[in-house]
């Protein structure tokens, strides 16, 4: 296992310059580490069982694809990915006219395609460029060896091969290049899978940060007036499912905010509504739900309760704020808030409800503030 997590840990290893695409780093050296397998497979079975001078050729391009899969960690990834690119054309080609059209192993030149599909850093116009460049020396390699793999002569046909192979052999030669082909077209999918995985996760992940942000106070870290009433018309919307539900809404205001911010500065009046929605925010755990209205306005929505419950828990917590020390710099007051409640009616509506609400505010505001009105 510790060699496992060492082999994973080198292959996916960041390239040690700046402004690479580390990603496409990271698939050309498992495109090299499946081509160095592969020659070397080739490799002992030229020399073993062929018993031919090719495994010459497929132990350089062991090395070749060695020294690519070096380049990986230091050189540029679109450099190091046309170097990959000429060798496999070398390699295919060199495997494809010793041993003839039927070993297949032109085709494996269109994972290239695929490769410079993925590699993102160029024009798009060289990604059809290169497409019509693979397909046609695929082409043109299959009708070359097709029309000279025989000698039609005085009705014998000679197989030509540069390297001749037994029917077994030839089917050897078919399975390795069948699963080298499969091999590297899987890895380069997986690959793909994995980017565009990545990519929609970043996406899903930043529009539900943007969603957050155009709900949400960034001051008090409170939801703000449109997250409130999407919450409030989806609460009701659900609820109404429901026979037995209620909803009582709140607004508040501090009193006096002017005088804080006059007094102490617009710093210390931001520090009272961080310090205000803190303590609400905890307060209405398991009640329901609070948002900044507006200014150093707040609503309050307690979920499934009654009037009478919002009524009680209102005064509670106008008593907290009566109590509560507000420290800053060298500076020490105090702050009261007035509250406006009104119980959710369906037949006036979420607008009407919050409108009363607002109502009974200003109603608390006139009869001296620090109060709960109902």
């Amino acid at each position: 296992m510790a060699v496992i997590h060492k082999i994973k840990e080198l292959l996916f290893k960041d390239v040690s310059k700046e402004n690479q695409l580390n990603d496409l780093s990271v698939l050309l050296r498992f495109l090299c580490v499946i081509n160095f397998v592969f020659n070397a497979i080739l490799t002992f079975f030229f020399a073993f069982s062929l018993k031919t001078p090719l495994f010459r050729w497929s132990l350089s391009f062991v090395v070749i694809f060695s020294l690519i899969l070096w380049m990986t960690y230091w050189e540029k990834s679109s450099a190091t990915v046309y170097i990959y690119t000429v060798a496999m054309i070398f390699s295919m080609m060199a495997y494809s006219f010793a041993l003839g059209p039927t070993a297949g192993f032109q085709f494996s030149l269109y994972s290239l395609i695929l490769l410079y599909c993925y590699k993102t850093d160029d024009n798009p116009a060289s990604k059809y460029i290169i497409s019509l460049i693979v397909t046609v020396i695929v082409i043109s390699i299959w009708i070359y060896l097709t029309i000279n793999s025989t000698v039609v002569g005085a009705g014998m046909a000679i197989n030509s091969n540069v390297v001749q192979f037994s029917r077994m052999q030839e089917r050897m030669i078919l399975i390795c290049d069948t699963f080298f082909l499969s091999l590297t077209f899987v890895t380069i999918a997986s690959f793909y899978y994995l980017k565009f995985s990545s990519a929609e996760h970043k996406l899903v992940k930043y529009n539900k940060k943007l969603e957050r942000l155009a709900t949400m106070d960034p001051l008090t870290q409170l939801t703000n007036r449109r997250g409130m009433m999407d919450h409030l018309e989806e609460f009701i919307k659900e609820s109404k499912s429901s026979d037995v539900w209620s909803l009582s809404l709140a607004i508040s205001d501090i009193d006096f905010f002017k005088r804080i911010n006059d007094t102490y500065g617009h710093d210390a009046g931001d520090y009272v509504l961080c310090e205000l929605g803190k303590l609400f925010n905890e307060f209405m755990r398991d009640k329901g739900k609070i948002a900044r209205w507006g200014g150093e306005e707040f609503l309050f929505a307690f979920e499934n309760n009654n009037g009478d419950y919002a009524y009680e828990q209102l005064n509670k917590l106008k008593y907290q704020i009566e109590k509560k020390t507000f420290k800053y710099k060298e500076f020490t007051f105090y702050v009261t808030m007035t509250f406006g409640l009104e119980e959710y009616d369906d037949s006036l509506g979420l607008q009407k409800t919050i409108e009363h609400a607002d109502s009974k505010l200003y109603q608390g505001k006139s009869e001296g503030r620090n109060r709960v009105i109902y």
